[in-house]
């Protein structure tokens, strides 16, 4: 066998090398995609998990956010500013939920199918529908704006 042959079986050799370590490396990062899609998955799950267990284990909080929200007494200063972190915090799980499946981390249709209707219900209510009209200019300032400038600049 000449230097030439040799030199051409080791090409051969090397490319199917290259190849190979190309489908691992494909393989890897398959595997680690559906890793992170998972750990998103757990993190919106403990979300609302804190939100569910704060509403069944607390009497006080589930009596604030039924008769809070459907405005069937009086509430005062205090009670007022928990029913609205209740329903800051509400709101920021469905988001993450409608963030990720938009990011395609969750299949389509998951928010419309779990977060979107609850959320709905609690926003129709009296005192959720009046948190939703003047928080909703808060949040979408403070949380959207400063994305959408900071993807608007250009590169330096």
């Amino acid at each position: 066998m000449s230097f030439e042959q040799i030199s051409y079986l080791a090409q051969i050799v090397a490319s199917v090398a290259v190849i190979l370590s190309l489908i691992f490396v494909a393989l890897q990062i398959k595997q680690n995609t559906g890793a992170l899609q998972r750990n998103e998955h757990n993190s919106t799950m403990a979300q609302w998990t804190v939100i569910r267990m704060a509403i069944a284990g607390n009497r006080d909080i589930a009596e604030l956010m039924t008769t809070g929200l459907r405005g069937e007494r009086a509430i005062d200063a205090a009670d007022q500013l928990r029913l609205e972190q209740m329903l800051g915090e509400y709101a920021w799980a469905a988001f993450h939920i409608w963030d990720r499946t938009q990011r395609g981390v969750f299949p389509k249709g998951t928010f419309e199918a779990t977060a979107g209707p609850l959320l709905c219900d609690v926003l129709s209510t009296a005192r959720g529908g009046s948190w939703w009209h003047s928080a909703k200019t808060y949040r979408l300032h403070s949380r959207v704006r400063p994305r959408r400038r900071r993807r608007a600049r250009p590169e330096q």
